[in-house]
């Protein structure tokens, strides 16, 4: 009885392909990890920023009632 493998071992240039595409993956992933940090670190900035722009903008709301106040008085 002839035994015959179904599937021939694979070249070596498949494994090549197989491997820089799996080192590919590897890279991507990783870049897009620190992609996404990045753009958690962003949307920090940009949230503190907005918090500061209103704070400010409440300050001098309150001067310019202040001021008003002691000149009509």
């Amino acid at each position: 009885m002839i035994r015959v493998d179904p599937k021939p071992p694979p070249s070596k240039s498949a494994l090549d392909d197989n491997i820089r595409r799996t080192v590919e993956r590897t890279a991507l992933r990783k870049v897009r990890g620190v992609l996404d940090v990045l753009e958690r670190k962003d949307q920090d900035d940009r949230r503190f920023r907005l918090g500061v722009y209103a704070a400010c903008g409440f300050l001098v709301l309150l001067l310019i009632w202040f001021v008003a106040g002691l000149v009509l008085h």
